[in-house]
């Protein structure tokens, strides 16, 4: 199980927080251990916090998200973008 380093409670609060992290273009596999009734995609994507760690964000219930950090073991990959 990853580290969970933030739990966030409403929209507005993720907003906040990813305003603050940067886009790395890197996505991770899905982990099944963070479950998620919401996460439908195979990737997490990977943002770079204030501190200079990789982290994810997952909707885990109803309006909350948390982040965690991203596994040491995980394989960063490129994201794919649709250039179309």
């Amino acid at each position: 199980m990853p580290k969970r380093v933030k739990r966030i409670t409403s929209h507005v609060g993720l907003s906040r927080f990813l305003s603050y992290v940067e886009s790395t273009g890197l996505v991770i596999p899905r982990l099944t251990a963070v479950r998620s009734p919401y996460a439908y995609s195979p990737t997490h994507q990977v943002y770079k916090d204030e501190q200079g760690r990789n982290i994810f964000v997952c909707e885990t219930a109803h309006k909350q998200y948390d982040v965690f950090l991203v596994p040491d073991w995980a394989p960063l990959t490129p994201e794919m973008v649709d250039t179309l």
